[in-house]
């Protein structure tokens, strides 16, 4: 009897719940901005690279030798896999709805890159199709995914420094003088700093304000004459609490942002110090598919030594509240108090792995995702404001926002 006793013991002690199976995610477009995400599938994750769709033939040939996945000619037959759980939408901007609309009406949750979309229209039928298939959308690419913005977050809501009353952003880098495809710098096609860059920017003062901008008054320009579209931006955000946020990006690349961030960029890589500024031509107009492979390449192979990582800086960051101010540090975040300055560390974690986590984790605890399809389209609202009122000259009031969870 006590030998069966210990035989059931240990047959009990030995049962472990199945492990869940991998996310499988497929890539829609995969060019240079795919190569941003791919990195993310490495080995051990929890979700893995299950293929990859590109209208050219030469994309899906790259493709399917670095990664040894299937490749397809189109989003739909991508889509249409059942070895596909989840699509990561990272083709033109124009073809965001369609491409989340084709996957979310194949049953394939969404993962879609900034902006998500060029118009609010087009947001309402990708929010429909998710809605009415039951899957999920992910809003990716967006930098409040990043574990010092998050802190700044947990700071206001905890209420230690009472309400936020202002907020500053401010970025410059060389955007407009990176290598860029021709819809890239075409605003009707979603193009230009305020469509690529300003959702990121928005994202961050949203999110730490509490999501719901009431009004906004922008002033966007090209002063680059050889390049059609925005490089520059500046914006005015209230909040319905009273909170304000004062945008301003430059993509002239005159200035970049690192000389006030410790030599921190945007991936966390620390910059030489010391570094110097030489003179180099200016880009005078858009670029081909091949040239701006080549400079993607070379800013993802560099050789030599690791670079040097610490938390991700978009820009200068500063948050105002009623006992209180905080800012981005390299390692976290400093908090500034009566009581002097106080720095609270932060998880390390680069690259989009966020995402992929976020819609992993959300289906399994079985809850929605964030940011969602509505945020997404309340960050969009405001990047149209900012041009809008530009043109204009007066101030929009928002008629779409949602509120931070």
């Amino acid at each position: 009897m006590a030998s069966q006793a210990k035989t059931g013991r240990r047959k009990s002690a030995g049962k472990a719940k199945p492990k869940a199976a991998p996310l499988r995610v497929g890539i829609a477009g995969i060019g240079v901005a795919s190569s941003q995400v791919l990195p993310a599938f490495h080995e051990g994750a929890p979700y893995q690279l299950a293929g990859g769709a590109d209208i050219r033939a030469e994309a899906r040939d790259a493709f399917a030798k670095a990664h040894d996945r299937p490749t397809y000619a189109t989003v739909a037959e991508l889509c249409a896999r059942d070895d596909v759980d989840a699509v990561w939408i990272s083709t033109p901007n124009t073809l965001h709805a369609e491409h989340a609309i084709c996957a979310a009406r194949h049953g394939k949750h969404v993962i879609c890159e900034k902006p998500m979309a060029v118009n609010l229209r087009e947001c309402d039928r990708m929010i429909a199709a998710a809605r009415e298939n039951r899957v999920q959308f992910l809003q990716g690419h967006s930098k409040i995914y990043q574990a010092p913005i998050k802190a700044v977050r947990d700071v206001v809501r905890s209420g230690r420094l009472g309400k936020v009353i202002q907020i500053l952003s401010f970025n410059s880098n060389d955007w407009l003088q990176r290598p860029r495809l021709a819809p890239e710098l075409d605003t009707a096609k979603g193009g230009g700093l305020v469509y690529r860059q300003g959702p990121h920017m928005v994202d961050i003062v949203r999110f730490i304000g509490g999501g719901m901008v009431e009004s906004v008054r922008g002033v966007s320009g090209r002063a680059d004459p050889h390049f059609d579209t925005e490089g520059h931006f500046n914006a005015l955000l209230q909040f319905e609490d009273g909170a304000a946020a004062s945008l301003t990006f430059n993509g002239y690349g005159y200035f970049d942002v690192t000389e006030l961030t410790w030599n921190i960029g945007e991936s966390g890589s620390v910059q030489s110090k010391g570094r110097r500024f030489p003179r180099k031509p200016r880009l005078t107009g858009p670029a081909d598919v091949d040239q701006k492979a080549a400079v993607a390449h070379q800013r993802g192979a560099r050789p030599g030594r690791p670079q040097e990582r610490r938390q991700p800086f978009f820009g200068l960051t500063v948050v105002a509240c009623e006992h209180g101010m905080i800012r981005q540090s390299p390692d976290g975040i400093f908090v500034y108090t009566e009581d002097g300055r106080e720095e609270i560390p932060c998880t390390t974690g680069h690259g989009r792995e966020f995402e992929l986590l976020e819609l992993r984790d959300a289906l399994a605890e079985r809850r929605n995702v964030f940011p969602d399809g509505t945020w997404g389209k309340a960050t969009l609202e405001v990047c149209l404001a900012v041009m809008a009122s530009s043109r204009d000259g007066r101030s929009r009031r928002m008629r779409h926002q949602v509120p931070a969870p």
